[in-house]
């Protein structure tokens, strides 16, 4: 069976096409089913190679090489996807949990309205009470206690676990594919 995602060759640099490369040649295939852990030192392009996959580096970034997502629409070069082709795989099919919690959430908007979002933005058609009610279920999901109340709570009052477990509920809550498990 092909690999769900494979990459071929990742460079990715910043500023003049000269300029050291902060990708260099990354290889790498997750088969179905499968977990890969990326390892390195701070600065070594962990962050950047995932923001890479889900097309988020914005224009200062060149990235070459292939990304290729097999996903439910067939396999796809996300390198070659428009940006708004690219918006309805994320969440859907791939999400990524961002690693500083507090850089990541709004600290000016509440968890629950936070996490409504990001269900209503792959679903046009939900409703306020529909995003709330999946929210709720979300933050449960991933233990926040007493969630339903919480949901009035700002990222700032919560621990720095909760927050982090409250991105996994963001990344969940539209229940991107799932890894087939082997048998």
């Amino acid at each position: 069976m092909p690999p769900i995602l494979e990459i071929e060759n990742l460079r990715i640099h910043f500023g003049a096409p000269n300029a050291p490369a902060a990708v260099r040649g990354i290889h790498l295939e997750i088969g179905d089913g499968e977990v890969l852990g990326l390892v390195g030192e701070s600065g070594s392009g962990k962050s950047v190679t995932a923001l890479a996959i889900l097309g988020l580096l914005g224009a200062a970034a060149q990235v070459e090489g292939r990304i290729l997502w097999r996903g439910t629409d067939g396999p796809i070069d996300l390198l070659r996807r428009p940006q708004r082709l690219l918006r309805t795989l994320r969440g859907r099919e791939i999400a990524m949990i961002f690693q500083e919690p507090m850089t990541a959430l709004n600290p000016v908007m509440t968890i629950g309205r936070q996490v409504s979002e990001c269900a209503q933005a792959h679903s046009r058609s939900m409703t306020g009470r529909e995003a709330k009610r999946r929210a709720i279920a979300a933050l449960e999901s991933v233990a926040i206690p007493e969630a339903a109340r919480r949901c009035g709570d700002y990222p700032h009052q919560f621990s720095g676990g909760q927050r982090q477990r409250i991105l996994i509920a963001m990344a969940l809550i539209n229940r991107p594919r799932r890894p087939r498990r082997s048998t």
